[in-house]
């Protein structure tokens, strides 16, 4: 079962300035007006992961969390994701190959809230229960 809801991919760019940083959150949090957002952020041009692009992805985190939605990476080199596993933030993001990818994982129910199930009781009789 597909779940349907708005997702925003933005690619993420090279921060080497504060400025530039605080012009990008501005513009995710003008695309994220909707309840529930959700944002892919393409990582595929990404030289290096330091500190003004960390302090980026979890301010854009923050802003869609506040908006009961979520944030998730996609092409993430193995450089980058080392440098998210060795500070813990690869607990905070979901990370996917693809944007496509991550896209998809929107429109998919989590594991556990699966569908309505029929089981007959000892008398034959049915009755409806969540799986």
């Amino acid at each position: 079962m597909a779940i349907r809801r708005l997702v925003t991919v933005e690619q993420l760019p090279e921060i080497t300035n504060e400025d530039q940083g605080r012009h990008f959150l501005g513009r995710i949090q003008d695309r994220m007006s909707d309840r529930r957002p959700g944002l892919v952020l393409d990582c595929s041009g990404l030289n290096q992961m330091d500190k003004p692009i960390l302090h980026l992805l979890l301010s854009c985190l923050e802003e869609a969390m506040k908006r009961n939605g979520d944030a998730r990476l996609a092409a993430v080199s193995p450089s980058a994701q080392a440098i998210l596993k060795s500070i813990g933030a690869d607990q905070l993001f979901q990370i996917y190959p693809s944007n496509a990818d991550a896209v998809n994982s929107f429109h998919q129910l989590p594991l556990g809230l699966g569908t309505i199930g029929y089981f007959g009781d000892e008398d034959g009789l049915v009755s409806q229960n969540a799986a």
